[in-house]
């Protein structure tokens, strides 16, 4: 079997020169385990623009994977970003890497990040491919803590998972018991998966190596400032610890990490109180990794109450330094710390105060947890060993049989979310939101509530293809690109699917396959695209393949689909409602260029007529 193992995350990641999270800690240094000299995987990263998977050469291998983001690296951020962006501007033009029922695709990164990238998953399992992705956790699920766009895109990555996947190994047991929960909720078998636990993120050198980063004694605390990872409870607690026992007997407090979600009220108090007149400091995306061993090193002890976490590396790390770990109790964190760390319920800066008063203000306590730390914390798990369980995944990955979703009858489904209505105290905004926004391109079918989200876990398995990163109106299709539609049949007999396209100046030549017969058209965009299916029974499975072969008459040289409905071929009712809708946007795009001066608009207009473009 054929082994990709996709680094995009990590590429990207390594072009915004940020500093390494937990995420892309774990893709870079897993990574060089499975490709190369160490395992029998190839790198490839995901070109947007296409939505085509392309090889890492051996140069690229060697900067980006072999060194990148490792702790150990000896690259600068700058000069591993300018190799990543020269990486992915190659990938733009590079040859596509070829997908069969011989192929493994695996996943180590935030594939829930990146629509395009979940839309290519299903697009190389439909080619065959097994799928293989490491589960971090459910944060958005289990936790409020990120931005409805998040949250709506991670539900989309598990049902991807529950669809496609043929192992789901996580990084603890507790996120796969959370998987696992939410696969019955959903009367959904999940997929079989290991949990590999996780390692250090940073390795200590042994002993002090650098003076001291900061002027003050301090306590530590990692992670990405957000509301989850609650730096509010952190920041009260030390409010108490000064009122306590008065501030020159309480230790700084430094936070380091990059901003992130819902941190608000926390950088409110920060900047209104001045850090607690200084105790409390944030640095973000400006230290290196041997600055954070550094900080390790000096610092007194380490705090993390977070609220959920799929690992804990923070904590782990802080283990590995030697250091009393004081932590919120849920989730994985008793993972991450075992016996070793001081636990403290969620949420509660009082007992958060408590316990570092009792445990680790005083230096006879701290010391003797120190020393037992010293004994106990030996390395149970190392990133070969993490390796070592993603390549037994990889070994006993099998194919899936795709899903046919089940679709109903005359209803038309939307390629992207709809917009928030406006609020109903503006009645003229309200009103028009409902009558042109909250209707659907063809059918006029409201979109009303939560339907359109809903509709994204149909969609998602049902167009499938080589659409480039899916837009605010829809899915483009550039020649030589297909989308391929599948489903359920909703009804007995000949069945059509009707193609919302995307109003824009041009035309462009498509052709489709499938058991109702080959179509062969130029279609001017705005238009409907009527798809034969053919004959069947309900529940059969049906599928069509819509494939652009030319698009140079276009003014953005591809053709946008916007939505699609299944009707039955002799619905005339409903394709006419259909054709209305699709007129009416032909005439408003018409008005727009006969009343426009753009010579880029007109270019289609001009080309046709002859008058040079």
């Amino acid at each position: 079997m054929r082994v990709l193992l996709d680094v995009t995350d990590l590429v990207e990641f390594l072009q915004r020169r940020e500093s390494a999270s937990g995420v892309q800690r774990v893709v870079a240094e897993v990574a060089p385990l499975l490709i190369g000299e160490r395992g029998s995987g190839e790198a490839v990263v995901f070109d947007r623009s296409r939505g085509v998977f392309v090889l890492l050469d051996e140069a690229e291998r060697q900067t980006l994977i072999d060194n990148g983001a490792r702790a150990s690296t000896s690259r600068t951020r700058d000069d591993v970003a300018v190799s990543a962006s020269a990486m992915l501007a190659r990938a733009r033009s590079a040859t596509p890497v070829f997908i069969d029922n011989s192929t493994c695709v695996v996943f180590l990164g935030a594939l829930w990040i990146n629509d395009a990238l979940m839309m290519a998953a299903r697009s190389a399992h439909l080619e065959g491919a097994a799928i293989v992705s490491l589960l971090y956790d459910l944060t958005p699920v289990m936790e409020a803590g990120h931005t409805a766009a998040v949250n709506r895109l991670f539900d989309r990555y598990l049902n991807l998972l529950l669809q496609t996947a043929s192992r789901v190994p996580s990084i603890s047991r507790s996120s796969r018991r959370d998987f696992e929960e939410y696969a019955q909720k959903h009367g959904i078998k999940a997929p079989p998966g290991a949990a590999t636990g996780l390692p250090c993120g940073l390795t200590p050198k042994g002993g002090v190596t650098s003076d001291a980063p900061w002027p003050r004694p301090y306590a530590l605390f990692v992670g990405t400032i957000e509301a989850r990872k609650n730096h509010l409870v952190a920041f009260e607690a030390w409010r108490q610890l000064m009122a306590d026992k008065g501030a020159d007997n309480v230790p700084d407090l430094v936070c380091i990490g990059r901003l992130g979600w819902h941190s608000g009220e926390f950088l409110r108090r920060y900047v209104t109180t001045r850090g607690l007149d200084g105790k409390v400091s944030i640095l973000t995306d400006s230290v290196s990794d041997a600055e954070l061993t550094s900080f390790y090193e000096h610092c007194q002890f380490t705090v993390y109450p977070s609220r959920y976490e799929g690992w804990g590396l923070p904590v782990s790390e802080s283990l590995a330094f030697g250091k009393v770990p004081v932590v919120a109790d849920n989730s994985s964190l008793r993972e991450a710390g075992g016996d070793l760390a001081v636990y403290v319920p969620t949420n509660d800066a009082e007992a958060l105060a408590r316990a570092i008063k009792v445990n680790v203000l005083d230096e006879g306590t701290r010391a003797s947890l120190e020393s037992r730390i010293s004994v106990e914390a030996m390395a149970t798990t190392t990133w070969d060993d993490v390796a070592a369980i993603v390549s037994q995944e990889i070994e006993q990955a099998q194919w899936r049989v795709p899903l046919f979703p089940t679709l109903e009858l005359g209803r038309e489904y939307v390629l992207s979310v709809s917009s928030h209505a406006p609020d109903e105290a503006y009645a003229d905004q309200y009103l028009g939101h409902l009558t042109r926004e909250g209707l659907t391109p063809l059918m006029r079918q409201p979109r009303i509530g939560d339907d359109g989200e809903r509709d994204l876990e149909v969609i998602d398995a049902a167009v499938i293809g080589t659409c480039g990163s899916p837009q605010t109106w829809g899915y483009e299709i550039r020649p030589g690109h297909h989308s391929e539609f599948r489903f359920t049949r909703p009804a007995d007999g000949e069945l059509v699917v009707l193609v919302a396209t995307r109003s824009m100046p041009g035309r462009a030549s498509i052709e489709a396959g499938g058991p109702g017969g080959p179509l062969f058209e130029d279609v001017y965009l705005g238009s409907v695209i009527t798809l034969p299916v053919g004959e069947g029974k309900q529940g059969e499975p049906a599928q069509v393949r819509l494939t652009v072969t030319d698009a140079s008459d276009s003014i953005e040289g591809f053709l946008g689909i916007r939505s699609f409905v299944v009707l039955l071929a002799d619905d005339a009712q409903a394709r006419i409602v259909a054709l209305e809708s699709a007129a009416g946007a032909l005439r408003q795009e018409l008005d727009f260029i006969q009343g426009t001066r753009s010579w880029k608009v007109t270019a289609p207009l001009r080309k046709w007529k002859g008058r040079g473009a």
